[in-house]
């Protein structure tokens, strides 16, 4: 399994190389990274190899883009107001390094939102953060703890509900789908006294619902996030609720011109897309 997943990121790796080559070559590049819009990279943890790398990617970022904080990009998709390129993070599941994370941003003048399963909150040894999320791929620390959250919410950046448990929403009964959504919401609000933001765990279109799509914004969070590619340059007002967010997917360790290219070409994609949640998804 290692030897197939090595393969796999190598062959990857290889056809990014490619593609952004020639995104480089034929002008693409420089094109999508000028026009109007929103871009929402997102990441998890930073482990320490890799601070230096994720300092640069925030570097290059603000050379291209206004660096915004998430719920004024949450705004700016609401009213379809872009006059240039601008750029929010976003890091789900509250780990430790985030604490690293948030600093670094802040060195760049700007804030970051952290999407944190309330259950996993406090949870201190690896071995128990494994426990949590049921998998050891990509989980090497433990989680921030509820006074860290309000550190970070003193210094200006946004915390947002990741559910309570971290359960797939489409795995689970419609009831628990319900209670995942509101509970979480229920306890950010309890400890830190607000929660406008919600991103679904795992994050692709099938592992959502409708009827948990619905159950977001019941439960008062007025965006709610996926993790499928994509940027957003639509121009006219459209209801949050009708949006369904797309945010790019970043590992500090990639190289800068596989980042360059995934911005770029969901810039230049987003150009007339509506932004709507795909039909099966889609909220009465």
């Amino acid at each position: 399994m290692k030897i197939k997943s090595a393969v796999r990121k190598t062959a990857r790796a290889a056809a990014l190389d490619v593609l952004s080559a020639k995104a480089i070559a034929d002008g693409s590049i420089e094109h999508g990274m000028s026009i109007p819009h929103v871009q929402l990279p997102y990441f998890h943890d930073l482990p320490a190899a890799d601070e230096e790398a994720f300092r640069r990617i925030v570097a290059r970022i603000a050379e291209t883009h206004e660096l915004i904080p998430y719920s004024d990009a949450m705004q700016r998709i609401d009213s379809g107001n872009f006059d240039r390129p601008y750029a929010a993070f976003s890091f789900d599941d509250g780990f430790i390094s985030n604490l690293r994370i948030a600093k670094i941003l802040e060195d760049f003048g700007t804030r970051g939102m952290f999407f944190v399963p309330t259950e996993f909150i406090g949870t201190r040894t690896t071995a128990e953060a494994r426990a949590f999320f049921g998998f050891a791929d990509g989980v090497d620390e433990g989680a921030m703890s509820w006074h860290d959250l309000e550190l970070l919410k003193q210094r200006g950046h946004e915390i947002g509900n990741h559910t309570s448990g971290h359960k797939v929403l489409s795995w689970v009964s419609p009831g628990e789908a319900i209670d995942q959504i509101s509970s979480g919401a229920e306890a950010i609000r309890a400890q830190l006294g607000e929660c406008h933001h919600f991103a679904w765990p795992r994050g692709r279109y099938f592992h959502m619902t409708a009827l948990a799509a619905q159950a977001v914004f019941d439960a008062g969070h007025s965006s709610c996030a996926s993790a499928e590619r994509g940027a957003h340059s639509r121009r006219e007002a459209q209801p949050l609720r009708d949006t369904c967010i797309r945010r790019n997917h970043v590992l500090a360790s990639w190289p800068q011109r596989h980042i360059d290219f995934f911005f770029a070409s969901t810039a230049l994609q987003s150009i007339g897309s509506p932004d709507l949640w795909p039909g099966e998804l889609q909220i009465l």
